[in-house]
């Protein structure tokens, strides 16, 4: 397999700023000289969740989740170790030279590189023909037509694929782009066994308005392409498929630019269409996202969570549109999002109500948003006679699923109480009919954690007190560090529970003191010892001094003996014995006793220091 250099990886780690990178996913505050948030990998009401810049580390009192930024990224993106370097490597502009241990994951590793140039490059040629060619010209009609000028299009480099493929065909055999790869990249299709090609690759894009589709990181991983010719019998907008870079049950499009001013607002705005977002974005509304094309879905949902506490739905108001905000509203609020919407004028887009009315129309419908339960019972009295009684029976059973979604239980018996108002039936009655919703859901929930995504790890047996000390005092002053590895003790670990951790530092001959060998010598442990150790690592560091470490130790031998003492005796117990073992038995118990007690009585009354 494919090895990273260990000074590669101590660069890539030390020009990581590891707030910035967790910033992008996670609201934080600072609270001294950490920082603190909601964990991204649990669901939680109460941040639990630090971040040590000094440790370059992070750690979850709550799930347990902790690492360096590599782990962050491995957990949080599902990225492999060395994707998640690589990652950090090209955002820090560090080149990567591997050493090559398996020729499949260097295969692999180089086919997602190319697709990831591919990209990017073909993100430039679409731009350029946008731009400048003359086969573009009804893609430049059509964005005059939606009011977005040349700055506009280069902010967000749109682009135009040509109607016909021999420009594209040009265009890869000058890159020297292989079919095969582009096939791969989801930028060429091949025909299916029953078109009149079989077997033959053709553009998958063509005469189309397209909008690059970025990751966090600003990569373009994908298209989505917007048809031109409105006669044509094809999908109006089409998304690259599925690709070893590009999950689009994963991605908000946008969210690499409105992410900082998300968490700004505390406040995401969700629109339908790339353009609508474009257009509220230029206009100075930036906390905006869209999702794409497809149904909202769970990860989208706690990447929303992660930056901010609100969404509005900004949907189209005719039916389709309320449908699709329902189907949003029931993904985002079980994972304690306040979820409202708002009613937009009938057939208009915050597109076409920017360019009609101003930007000032949007925000004032934007303000007047309401709590999705409210908009939905509005809409409701808009479009259905709920003076019927039957059809009021049939409005209330469907919102009772809609509000047990609502995470706030203050939010839930006021909605209850809001819509036995407005719908004048008892209050009492709607809530038991809400409750039974609730318990018809459970019955029927075989998710069992619920999909929260953790990424806890199976947490280390807890650590033996006096371990855990000196594994602090080892990891905050190298003089220490060096005497604990120069007693030649290490052996006695192997008899005490819970001192995995100081046997992982004790055994290493990393200057583990120094922040950036021990960043280095976290990415070379497993999971639940990584965490482990990040967990030690986000509690305060003692003031390293040499007599406390020493008599930790001596805590940990007399510890030892204690624990060696007792294994005798329960060896004793045992049945069968022959008479030489039960002898050398009870020998081990005398000595081992007698030394237990002397190394006691020898100790201190009053420990050097009383730091933990």
């Amino acid at each position: 397999m494919a090895r990273i250099p260990e000074d590669t990886l101590q660069q890539v780690l030390h020009a990581t700023d590891i707030v910035d990178l967790v910033g992008r996913y996670v609201k934080l505050r600072r609270v001294g000289t950490n920082w603190r948030g909601l964990c991204p990998f649990h669901n939680e009401k109460t941040p639990s969740f630090y971040v040590n810049p000094q440790r370059s580390s992070y750690h979850c009192f709550g799930c347990g989740a902790g690492g360096t930024a590599i782990r962050f990224l491995m957990e949080h993106d599902g990225l492999q170790f060395m994707d998640a370097v690589k990652r950090l490597a090209d955002a820090a502009g560090i080149p990567i030279h591997e050493e090559i241990w398996d020729a499949n994951a260097e295969r692999a590793a180089k086919i997602r590189n190319a697709i990831l140039r591919v990209h990017s490059e073909l993100t430039e040629w679409f731009h350029h023909l946008l731009l400048n060619d003359p086969s573009a010209k009804e893609a430049r009609s059509y964005l005059k037509s939606r009011g977005i000028n040349r700055e506009t299009a280069t902010n967000w480099k749109m682009g135009y694929a040509p109607a016909t493929g021999d420009a594209f065909k040009q265009w890869a055999a000058e890159k020297k782009y292989t079919e095969n790869l582009l096939v791969h990249a989801g930028i060429l299709a091949r025909g299916d066994a029953d078109s009149r090609q079989p077997n033959q690759t053709y553009p998958r894009f063509r005469h189309r308005l397209m909008f690059p589709i970025r990751n966090d990181f600003s990569e373009v991983i994908a298209f989505s392409g917007r048809l031109l010719d409105n006669n044509a019998k094809a999908a109006k907008y089409l998304n690259s498929p599925e690709t070893v870079i590009f999950n689009k049950s994963r991605i908000l499009f946008g969210l690499d630019k409105s992410k900082r001013a998300i968490i700004k607002a505390g406040r995401a705005i969700v629109c339908e269409g790339q353009i609508d977002l474009i257009t509220a974005f230029e206009h100075g509304i930036e906390n905006v996202v869209a999702p794409l094309g497809t149904a909202f879905t769970e990860f989208h949902a706690r990447v929303l969570k992660r930056h901010a506490e609100e969404v509005v739905l900004c949907f189209d108001s005719d039916s389709a549109g309320f449908k699709a905000a329902q189907r949003a509203y029931v993904i985002l609020a079980p994972v304690g999002l306040i979820v409202k919407a708002v009613s937009l004028p009938n057939g208009e887009d915050p597109d076409s109500l920017i360019r009609t009315q101003g930007v000032e129309a949007l925000r004032s419908t934007l303000n007047a948003a309401k709590d999705f339960i409210d908009h939905a019972i509005d809409h409701a009295f808009a479009s259905r006679d709920l003076t019927d009684t039957r059809e009021k029976t049939r409005f209330s059973a469907e919102m009772a699923p809609l509000i047990r979604q609502l995470d706030n239980a203050i939010a839930r018996d006021a909605a209850i109480q809001n819509l036995a108002i407005r719908l004048g039936i008892p209050e009492a009655d709607y809530r038991r009919q809400v409750a039974r919703a609730a318990k018809s859901a459970a019955n029927n929930d075989t998710t069992g954690n619920g999909g929260s995504g953790q990424a806890a790890a199976n947490p280390l047996p807890t650590q033996e007190r006096n371990a855990a000390l000196l594994c602090r005092y080892a990891l905050s002053d190298t003089k220490i560090l060096n005497w604990l590895r120069s007693t030649g003790k290490a052996s006695i670990l192997n008899d005490i529970p819970g001192t995995e951790l100081l046997a992982l530092i004790w055994n290493n001959d990393a200057d583990l003191a120094d922040t950036a060998r021990l960043s280095l010598f976290l990415t070379t442990l497993q999971r639940e010892e990584e965490s482990a150790l990040s967990q030690l690592l986000s509690q305060p560091m003692p003031g390293g001094q040499l007599a406390e470490a020493q008599h930790a130790l001596e805590l940990i031998e007399i510890e030892r003996l204690k624990i060696l003492y007792q294994r005798a005796h329960s060896q004793l117990k045992q049945p069968n014995l022959d008479p030489t073992r039960i002898s050398s038995l009870n020998q081990d118990i005398v000595t081992l006793r007698k030394e237990y007690l002397d190394r006691l009585a020898q100790l201190p009354k009053i420990p050097p220091s009383t730091a933990q």
